[in-house]
């Protein structure tokens, strides 16, 4: 059987002061971004998205600029597409016989950077 460790007044303080790191002005810890889903339905479709995570974010974002670091359109549809959009798996070809894909472009950058 093991023995509960005994935390001492300096331990103490140690965790408090990481658990204070955590809070940010009375907010209790943010939710992590990573694996967080949205379901947003357009045009009577049903898209989930699943968010990467914070580096993976500023991956995308540096793999969607052109050769002279302007944002590229299709760049950055081609990564939400890839990484974003989990369901229904969604193409340039999808959106051929699809309506909506400016708004799903759209929710799924805004749900990149938030996480909401």
């Amino acid at each position: 059987m093991g023995r509960k460790k005994k935390i001492n007044h300096g331990s103490r303080q140690s965790n408090r002061a990481a658990f204070l790191q955590f809070h940010y002005e009375g907010e209790i810890f943010k939710m992590a971004k990573l694996g967080t889903k949205k379901t947003v339905t357009i045009e009577g479709v049903e898209y989930t998205f699943q968010h990467p995570g914070s580096r993976e974010q500023m991956r995308i974002q540096d793999r969607a600029v052109n050769e002279n670091g302007v944002p590229s359109s299709e760049k950055i549809a081609d990564e939400l597409f890839k990484n974003i959009i989990v369901e229904p798996q969604v193409s340039f070809e999808y959106f051929d016989e699809h309506d909506g894909m400016e708004e799903v472009i759209q929710e799924g950058m805004t749900f990149l950077r938030s996480g909401k």
